[in-house]
């Protein structure tokens, strides 16, 4: 995937995972709790996208971006309803920690792609991590990100 490709995975993993949730609202970027996911607020959701750039993954890059929410009435149940949704998509669905107040689990794809849910009574937090790319856009993202600056000039 082009490092465009890339964010839009993201995105659209976030989407689904967060209707397969139940909790439409009170999503939030885990580093910035002003910018918020929402349909109705397209500069958060470009804001929090465009500020990823891939981390090294072997010889090529992917992106890594959590969301979080404290305001769902019921954590638990948001969780169970994203493992069955994950589990009826075909994602691998592992345990990383099974307590039953606190459950947090991943989901793997074949492709190396990892989505990742915690939940507490709290709140709970969204990981999305794309699969390993070697796209020049990915590999050479510093570059990338110069020249789209420079043709919005």
């Amino acid at each position: 995937m082009t490092l465009d490709e890339q964010r839009e995975w993201v995105g659209e993993q976030f989407d689904a995972a967060i209707a397969a949730s139940g909790v439409a609202e009170g999503w939030y970027d885990i580093y910035n709790n002003d910018v918020l996911w929402a349909r109705d607020r397209p500069e958060d959701r470009a804001r929090t996208l465009n500020s990823l750039f891939p981390r090294d993954c072997g010889s090529g890059g992917r992106l890594d971006e959590s969301l979080k929410n404290l305001s769902a009435d019921d954590p638990l149940a948001a969780a169970a309803a994203v493992r069955s949704f994950w589990e009826s998509e075909g994602w691998a669905v592992s345990d990383i920690r099974s307590y039953e107040s606190d459950p947090y689990f991943r989901a793997d794809g074949e492709d190396g792609a990892q989505l990742a849910f915690q939940a507490s009574k709290e709140g709970m937090s969204l990981e999305v991590a794309t699969a390993c790319s070697v796209n020049n856009t990915v590999t050479n993202w510093r570059l990338h990100s110069e020249m789209e600056n420079e043709s919005e000039e």
